[in-house]
């Protein structure tokens, strides 16, 4: 398989010759935010609320990782010495663009010659980002430490190094400070934007599971889980390789088709999709176990248990949204998750799982010992921290910090109706802007000299 680097870079290629020849194979069809709503379980009406566009360029949308002791893993490049005894384990931050949590634990553990499961993180970061998260690396030698500090992509760099008596787990963070920009049409007022983030500190906002847990621009994720539940595991499969998304490209909607046509035909689906294969990255990733297993749909799902795993809570955070979508329903501080193994938990959501046809989901489930049924709370409202703001002729530029699990998507929709990707409207003013430094919480500009332009392009491009 192609390094990541090497997909995008092909891709890219690709979509430059539409462009050119037949651009109409890259006008993704166009949803209201309503329906987009509708489809992860947010059934109120959208508001009226001034347009924002997000993420033309990378660095518009920056997250840095904040740990359970409140400190901020930032994106500036910080050297340290350390000189380790052996074995030992690893702490540093992992800067990132244009790529996920999971394929940056990838593309190291290859690039390393070690086992992914050495490379620990607390939480899965933006790819359509500049992100930086703590990860620590486990039970290193001196010849593995000279080839981490030696480890260079365009895409990711690794700084802050310090060592750490243990590795650490998904969900041990406290949260994540967002700095963004968000691109307007319309000139914001600084008088009325403050009465509106004054709202939000009292009264704070409900805390719906956003957009990117369900997978943009597909808006799927969900529904692979539900799946996954009733049981209907090759349905699982043939529903991921064929079904188009919510907002996919005309062109990746043809592709699936032509998979659909010869569903089982392990290899001729993957020259269809290497054809695209930075879109198709995953598809092609669960390809290279299926053709060698054509049959054993249970044990591909095993074997892609990180997208397994998250669409099964996917599938969970939709039923959240639906509850806390009831109008008028006097909601508590928080309420359990679904994949519970209390009772009562379960109970809460059988109304849903009756209507989805999921009876015995608990069995479905055992077939995958890295799932395990556990009792977890999410709030039902969020108080942001630490919220900052400046206005620019191009829009706005906010940083406020989340806590781990809530979405910065979800805060903005409550004062803007935040559009991404492409068309990209018309009325976009592009300059670039070193958000960091304007709102004094640090630079991008040593970020942007590690990546180069190249990296840091507009995201729309891919």
């Amino acid at each position: 398989m192609i390094s990541i680097d090497e997909a995008k870079l092909k891709e890219q290629e690709i979509f430059e010759w539409y462009r050119d020849n037949k651009k109409e194979s890259l006008s993704p069809p166009q949803i209201n935010e309503e329906e987009i709503f509708r489809r992860i379980g947010i059934a109120i009406p959208a508001k009226s609320r001034p347009q924002g566009y997000l993420r033309l360029y990378p660095e518009d949308f920056i997250v840095e990782e904040v740990s359970q002791e409140k400190e901020v893993s930032e994106i500036e490049p910080e050297e340290k010495e350390i000189h380790p005894d052996h074995p030992f384990c690893l702490g540093c931050n992992l800067v990132k663009t244009g790529i996920s949590t999971f394929d940056a634990q990838n593309l190291l553990a290859s690039a390393l010659e070690i086992k992914n499961g050495r490379i620990t993180y607390a939480g899965l970061k933006d790819v359509n980002a500049i992100t930086s998260q703590k990860i620590v690396f486990l039970d290193l030698n001196a010849e593995i430490f000279e080839r981490i500090k030696k480890v260079s992509f365009s895409n990711l760099f690794l700084t802050n190094f310090h060592l750490e008596e243990k590795g650490i787990s998904p969900g041990r963070l406290y949260g994540n400070r967002f700095t963004i920009l968000l691109r307007t049409e319309e000139k914001i007022s600084e008088q009325d934007f403050s009465k509106h983030i004054a709202e939000i500190k009292e009264k704070g906002f409900k805390n719906f599971y956003s957009t990117q847990r369900f997978g943009t621009p597909r808006f799927s994720s969900h529904i692979f889980g539900k799946l996954i539940l009733q049981g209907k595991f090759k349905e699982t499969i043939f529903t991921f390789f064929t079904e188009p998304g919510l907002q996919e490209m005309p062109i990746i909607k043809e592709k699936r088709g032509e998979a659909k046509n010869c569903f089982g035909d392990w290899k001729k689906i993957e020259e269809i999709f290497s054809e695209l294969p930075f879109t198709f990255r995953n598809e092609l990733q669960l390809l290279s176990y299926l053709k060698e297993n054509p049959e054993n749909f249970i044990g591909a799902l095993i074997f892609f248990k990180d997208q397994t795993r998250f669409w099964m809570y996917a599938y969970s955070s939709y039923l959240f949204n639906k509850i806390i979508s009831i109008e008028g329903l006097d909601l508590p501080e928080k309420l359990p998750l679904l994949l519970s193994n209390y009772q009562l938990d379960k109970d809460l959501y059988r109304p849903w799982l009756e209507k989805d046809e999921i009876g015995n989901y608990e069995k479905n489930i055992s077939h995958f010992r890295f799932m395990q049924l556990t009792r977890r709370f999410v709030k039902t409202r969020l108080f942001p921290e630490e919220i900052l703001f400046k206005t620019v002729p191009e829009g706005i530029i906010l940083s406020f910090i989340l806590e781990k699990g809530a979405y910065a998507t979800t805060f903005l929709a409550n004062f803007f109706e935040v559009k991404e990707k492409l068309p990209i409207p018309r009325w976009i003013k592009s300059e670039r802007y070193d958000t960091k430094k304007l709102l004094g919480t640090g630079s991008v500009e040593a970020v942007k000299e590690n990546f180069g332009e190249n990296v840091l392009s507009p995201l729309v491009l891919f």
